[in-house]
Formats: C-alpha cells, sequence, structure tokens
C-alpha cells in the first residue's frame, strides 16, 4: 500500500531548519572568537598607553638678556621638581590623552607658586606637552622666624626658602607679620605677604636697583615702619641708611626720593661707597647728616637725626 502524505518525511522544514541552527552557531562563534580576540588587545592597548603616557616640555623663564636660548634664573631643583608634578599629573589618568590631563596639568603649575594665573598646556604630539606660562619674578627675601623666604615682586611668596644672608637678593628685615598660611598651616603661595611694610619695601628696592651702587644695600629694615612709617636701608657692611617714607609716599618734612637718590650719589662719588664707612646716615633731610654716636644702632628706626 502506497505511504501516505503524513507519513512522507518532510525535507523542506528539515532543511530549512538546518539552515537557521547553521546561521546561529556561525554567530555564536564568530562572537566567541570576537570577545578571546578583544581582551589581548585590551592588554596590549593598556601596556601601550602606560609605556607612552606623555612627557612635558616646560618653557622655563630666561635670564634677563640672556635670549631665547639663553640660561634660566629658575634654580635646577625646582627644574627638577616642576618636572616631576607635572609628569605625574599627565600620568595620573585612565586616559592620559584627553583634555582632563591638560587641565591637570595646569592646575599642578598654577599651586606651584611660580605662575601668575593657570600657564597654558599644549599636546605638541601624542607623547609631547607643551606648557608656557608667566612667571613671577623674585624681588627679595623676607627674613622671618630665622628663615629668609623668597618673594616676587607682587609681595607673593615663592617655594624656597633660605638660610639667613644666603640669597644673593635683598634682605627684608623684622616684618610685622611672618608667611601667609592656609588653614591646614601649610605655605600660601597665592596670597600677598601681608602687611604695608613689605610692600613698602619692596617699591624702595624696586626704585634703587637700578642705581650703579645697588649692589651695596643688604636689605631693608621694616621694623619700625608700622609707628614711623621709617624704611632704613642696610649696607653690606653692617652700616645703615635712614631713608623714611616709602617712595611713592614721602613722610611729611622730608624731602623728596629724587633727592634722596642725589644724596647717595654723592656719597658714592664722595667716598666711592654710600655709607661713607658711618654707622648711620640720614638722607631724608635737606642736608647729609652722619651718626657717629654709639647709640647710632639703637636710634635706627627714627626718620629723625639723632643728636
Amino acid at each position: 500500500m502506497p505511504p501516505t502524505t503524513r507519513d512522507e518525511f518532510a525535507w523542506k522544514s528539515f532543511l530549512s531548519h538546518l539552515s537557521s541552527f547553521g546561521v546561529l552557531v556561525l554567530c555564536l562563534a564568530l562572537l566567541t572568537g570576537a570577545t578571546l580576540g578583544l581582551r589581548p588587545l585590551e592588554a596590549r592597548a593598556s601596556g601601550f598607553t602606560v609605556r607612552r603616557s606623555p612627557e612635558v616640555a616646560i618653557r622655563w623663564p630666561m635670564a634677563a638678556g640672556a635670549g631665547e636660548n639663553g640660561p634660566t634664573w629658575l634654580p635646577r631643583d625646582e627644574q627638577e621638581r616642576l618636572t616631576r608634578l607635572t609628569t605625574d599629573a599627565a600620568r595620573d589618568d585612565d586616559a592620559p590623552y584627553t583634555a582632563a590631563s591638560l587641565e591637570r596639568v595646569s592646575r599642578v603649575l598654577a599651586s606651584s607658586g611660580w605662575f601668575e594665573g593657570y600657564p597654558t598646556v599644549r599636546r605638541l604630539s601624542p607623547e609631547l606637552l607643551g606648557v608656557s606660562g608667566t612667571w613671577r619674578i623674585p624681588a627679595a627675601v623676607v627674613r622671618s622666624a630665622g628663615q629668609d623666604y623668597l618673594i616676587s615682586w607682587d609681595a607673593l611668596p615663592l617655594p624656597p626658602v633660605y638660610p639667613p644672608g644666603k640669597s644673593t637678593l635683598p634682605a627684608i628685615l623684622d616684618p610685622a607679620k611672618g608667611p601667609p598660611r592656609t588653614a591646614t598651616g601649610d605655605r600660601e603661595f597665592n596670597t600677598p605677604w601681608q602687611g604695608e611694610d613689605v610692600g613698602a619695601a619692596l617699591e624702595l628696592i624696586q626704585t634703587i636697583t637700578t642705581q650703579p651702587w645697588s649692589d651695596q644695600v643688604a636689605g631693608v629694615d621694616v621694623s619700625k615702619f608700622a609707628m614711623e612709617g621709617s624704611l632704613v636701608l642696610v649696607t653690606r657692611s653692617g652700616n645703615r641708611i635712614v631713608w623714611g617714607g616709602r617712595p611713592t609716599k614721602p613722610r611729611l618734612g622730608e624731602v623728596s626720593t629724587r633727592q634722596k637718590l642725589v644724596h647717595l650719589a654723592q656719597l658714592q662719588h664722595d667716598f666711592k661707597r654710600i655709607d661713607a664707612g658711618y654707622p648711620l646716615i640720614y638722607v631724608n633731610t635737606d642736608r647729609l647728616q652722619f651718626d657717629t654716636s654709639a647709640s647710632a644702632q639703637g636710634s635706627v628706626g627714627s626718620g629723625t637725626p639723632h643728636p
């Protein structure tokens, strides 16, 4: 008896299911291969990122008149410290090639105490960042609590601290206040040194810095400025010259800043030194006055000539 339709093998349905199953197996195989192959690629990429973390090239400040390729005045240890800070900042990220790393380097340098505001950080190549900005220029040191703190012309503290007398810059002596501090007691680099005495001393240092005899000045004593408004030049011989009020605001009854400079030029001409070898001289009066008494050192803060 011939077979019925129900007994016949459904070849078309079988082949259709077999084709679908084959496609499914192929897709699973491709997905598994892609997943297994991606892991070593990720590992290799991660290793590449670590090895090729960008270096940072900082444009160092040049000495005055040194030219583009001249020497920098920034101490070697500070160059090394800033290089370490910026390199770590550029590396400290899972994605060091993003804009976040540029911003991080800029913030680190802005808080270092050496830059005015935030320096510009550019990606020069995948492996190199370039840094440029406005550097704070050292002006003097402030002697406080047995240490000489470097400050800029804006009275902003700079990182270096020296033993007394070890810096080549003029010293501001006996300020009314110490260096600015944060709430945690750390040094604050973005706050000017408090007190009008430090600002007045910087003004005087800037006034005399272009004079041919300026290298004879070791510092400016501001111990009496808060009470009497008087500044005193201290020479490298330890002698003292009463200058008086700040250059832009002479005290009542004093001669002008220009006349004080004329007095000092006369001393340099006549004695080859601005202190003329005397322990105490007044240049804030109409005529130069010299004090050779034993009490000269004790009266140094006053702008009134010692009798």
